[in-house]
């Protein structure tokens, strides 16, 4: 699922419906405190993430996004009308963007944009779950391992 987190539900509108022409499943959230509390309780694939917003702006979104164990590999695709300039799309990157639009934004270029980066978040949790499988794996013949030793050590020794 992907999150799109803009303080104006009219810039919300048209990138949701492009997305969900493609298939691709989204949520929305109208502040950076909405998207945190989404964040902690759902497992997005990629966040949109306006920069300019009041209370919380974007980089601070996604410092706290960087700072959640479970949502700290989302990729973060920043989208910016005013903050254009080279220090901001610093920012962007150094405070845990993958990557930093400005508007009006192409929909063909933030599309391709969203497969790769949807394609390469769901790979990484698959590498993570075949890791996770594999340390099970060893666990358990470490123990098997373990339990043939001892029961060989119990075996009588004849000369």
């Amino acid at each position: 699922m992907i999150l799109i987190v803009d303080d104006r539900p009219e810039n919300i509108l048209p990138l949701k419906k492009i997305l969900e022409l493609h298939n691709f499943k989204t949520d929305t959230a109208e502040s950076g405190e909405e998207a945190l509390k989404k964040v902690l309780s759902t497992t997005y694939s990629v966040i949109i993430l306006d920069v300019q917003m009041p209370g919380m702006d974007g980089f601070e979104v996604a410092e706290a996004i960087a700072g959640f164990g479970k949502a700290r590999d989302t990729p973060i695709i920043f989208l910016s009308a005013v903050n254009t300039e080279k220090k901001f799309i610093t920012k962007g990157y150094t405070s845990g963007g993958i990557d930093y639009l400005t508007k009006p934004v192409d929909p063909d270029i933030l599309l391709l944009k969203v497969k790769t980066f949807y394609r390469l978040f769901e790979q990484q949790q698959e590498l993570k779950a075949i890791q996770e499988s594999l340390r099970t794996e060893i666990d358990i013949r470490k123990h098997a391992q373990e339990e043939l030793a001892a029961r060989m050590d119990e075996l009588p020794v004849h000369p």
